[in-house]
């Protein structure tokens, strides 16, 4: 990895050599130092004093910028303190409970700026720590004449599967079969079956035999098979008879079959005069019956003026959907309190459904043949789990959205185009 970043590292730096400045390409000084301790560059150095072959080299105002190859990947910029208290600590064991999924869990480097997006080597700040093992830390009393620290936002590089778009599969679908025409598994029309079943724009689609035989093993002529259409094959195209009965699916963005979820209410069941304060799942749930689900998916932590815990300062003993929140005054620098929170819980969305709901749109049939059948049998037979029994009513209009009274009223077995909701 170091070879691949030194032509992007090169600047040249004064550099004090026994007493006398020369001009020095610093990536070769630096990258040497690197390779002999055998540890990262780092990102941002401010007054480095480093021990070279047993001889002392001072790198004035050095601000090195690390680029991502194309196997890494950049995280979000980060800012979870201020120096207001003892410093500005940015650290990765905080950042990381504070921000749940949102930085690897081994950064390849860290990257430091202050908040209006200076370096830090022009800061002239005194840095106590900045590594990807512990994150960041400037402490107000390292700085000289009782200054102090500048308020900094740090940034980590990471392996670039950590950052790639995730992908899921749809379930299979199977809406035709070969008995007419041919096969005819189209998006459109899977789209209209199969409301919210799949994603609009899919990434690819994959083909095989009911079955389970890949495509290429029956021999067939394949008239369309890609994720903007679907998939068709037609019997006037086969040498030898009619195609075989095919099933597809689709491969869609991750955060389309990630289970929707719906936010509780805030919850401040406690306050920090005691020993600190304990918002934790135990208690809320005894507190407050059946508002909060069993297996929450994510936790939302707020001061209780509304305020993100990262802003506060204080030192979280633990944050997560198991435990719940808690803050204990005793972690706290300086004998100091824990600010007052909230919490709420992400939950699956069936746990918040209100007791009615209304189904999707349904347009299964067209009158081109007898009629527009959209009869609750077909219905429950082409989508499976997604109509109750019994319905508490029904509602019609046409494809059109004009109601069924403006089209005659008719029971119409020859006529418009209608679709339902239950």
């Amino acid at each position: 990895m170091y070879a691949a970043n030194w032509s992007k590292l090169e600047t040249t730096n004064s550099v004090k050599f026994f007493g006398v400045a020369f001009q020095a390409t610093l990536f070769s000084i630096v990258d040497i130092y690197s390779i002999l301790r055998r540890k990262p560059l780092a990102v941002e150095m401010t007054h480095p004093v480093i021990k070279w072959l047993g001889v002392t080299l001072v790198l004035l105002h050095a601000g090195i910028g690390v680029q991502a190859t194309s196997n890494e990947c950049w995280t979000r910029w980060f800012d979870r303190d201020n120096p207001s208290g003892t410093g500005d600590y940015e650290t990765l064991p905080e950042l990381h409970k504070e921000n749940p999924d949102k930085i690897c869990q081994y950064p390849i480097q860290i990257e430091v700026k202050t908040k209006s997006g200076a370096s830090v080597g022009s800061t002239g700040d005194v840095i106590h720590v900045s590594d990807v093992h512990t994150g960041f830390v400037c402490r107000n009393q390292d700085q000289p004449n009782n200054g102090q620290c500048s308020d900094y936002k740090v940034r980590f590089l990471c392996p670039l599967q950590f950052c790639k778009a995730k992908e899921c599969w749809t379930r299979w679908f199977d809406r035709d079969n070969p008995s007419g025409t041919g096969d005819y598994e189209t998006l459109p029309r899977l789209h209209k079956e199969n409301p919210s079943k799949i994603c609009d724009h899919p990434i690819t689609i994959e083909v095989k035999t009911k079955s389970g035989a890949f495509v290429g093993s029956t021999g067939d002529a394949i008239r369309v098979a890609d994720a903007h259409n679907g998939f068709i094959c037609k019997n006037v195209d086969q040498p030898n008879g009619d195609c075989a009965d095919y099933k597809v699916r689709f491969l869609c963005p991750l955060d389309f079959c990630e289970p929707k979820g719906c936010w509780t209410p805030w919850f401040d069941r406690d306050n920090p005069s005691g020993t600190g304060d304990y918002e934790t799942l135990t208690h809320l749930r005894k507190a407050n019956p059946s508002k909060i689900c069993d297996q929450p998916m994510k936790i939302d932590v707020k001061t209780k003026s509304g305020a993100s815990a990262g802003s506060t300062g204080d030192v979280i003993h633990a944050s997560d959907t198991r435990i719940g929140f808690i803050c204990r005054n005793r972690d706290q620098p300086h004998n100091g309190r824990c600010a007052d929170y909230q919490v709420r819980f992400l939950c699956p969305l069936e746990f918040c459904d209100a007791e009615v709901c209304t189904t999707p749109w349904y347009d299964r049939d067209n009158p081109s043949g007898t009629g527009d059948y959209e009869t609750l049998k077909k219905l429950y037979v082409e989508n499976p789990n997604e109509i109750c029994k019994p319905p508490l009513g029904i509602e019609v209009q046409t494809v059109a959205g004009n109601s069924v009274a403006s089209t005659g009223g008719c029971h119409c077995l020859h006529g418009h185009d209608y679709w339902f909701h239950l």
